[in-house]
């Protein structure tokens, strides 16, 4: 868990000790996942919902079934835009659907890179002013846009789309789209690469940051699971 936190941090990152929390920069809504030391553990996508004096609370994006575990002292990632937030977070409680923890005493921060996109497998259904139905691949995904292979060149620059994506392990979102470039490649299924970017909502938006920040943080992850799995091997 310490090594997962360092590769996130690798450069341009600062230290906060003992923060107070208007220096985080934490706002309601704001996306978070959370990752306890537990084996098989994928992490939690959550928001961010308030202070409360020298502890704050955390809502699941998802629901939960059952009765509460107590959560070892979780790896917490926050995005507090402009920044990105790294720390580990002494658990309180559970109840009525929050997660309560204590203030971090040494919290990483660094900016959050805008427009970055995370190479992504997934799926995604747009639909067009003329009523048709089409099928892709995505290529790439950020918060601002995505790149998705199709199969057929039926859509033109500057066109506005239906589009639904969804994202393996991590959820679906649908929003409006915009149509910014097309390209032929050579790709015996996909031979059109397209580039849109996204009108989103509020609340899409939202989901959105879920989506992004829970697919970097599973990449992150497997970085750090191999870089940990080369230096475990038999010595000869």
């Amino acid at each position: 868990m310490v090594e997962f936190l360092a590769l996130t941090f690798l450069s341009g990152s600062r230290e906060l000790l003992l923060p107070n929390p208007e220096d985080l920069g934490a706002a309601n809504g704001q996306s978070a996942i959370f990752y306890t030391p537990d084996p098989g553990a994928n992490g939690t996508l959550c928001h961010f919902l308030r202070w409360e004096g020298k502890e704050f609370l955390l809502e699941p994006a998802g629901p939960s079934f059952g009765e509460e575990k107590k959560l070892r002292k979780p790896l917490i990632f926050l995005l507090a835009r402009p920044q990105i937030l790294g720390f580990f977070a002494d658990w309180k409680y559970s109840g009525e659907g929050l997660h309560h923890f204590e203030l971090p005493t040494r919290v990483l921060a660094r900016s959050a890179r805008k427009q970055r996109r995370i190479p992504i497998e997934g799926n995604i259904l747009m639909r067009s002013k003329n009523g048709r139905t089409l099928y892709g691949k995505l290529h790439d995904f950020s918060l601002g846009g995505a790149s998705i292979f199709l199969d057929h060149d039926f859509l033109e620059p500057g066109e506005m789309v239906l589009v639904e994506f969804e994202i393996p392990e991590c959820g679906n979102c649908e929003t409006v789209a915009t149509v910014a470039r097309r390209e032929r490649i050579t790709h015996p299924i996909y031979p059109y690469l397209y580039g849109i970017y996204f009108n989103l909502t509020e609340a899409q938006r939202r989901k959105a940051e879920h989506l992004y920040l829970c697919k970097k943080a599973e990449q992150i992850k497997k970085v750090a699971d191999s870089a940990r799995d080369r230096f475990s091997g038999s010595v000869f």
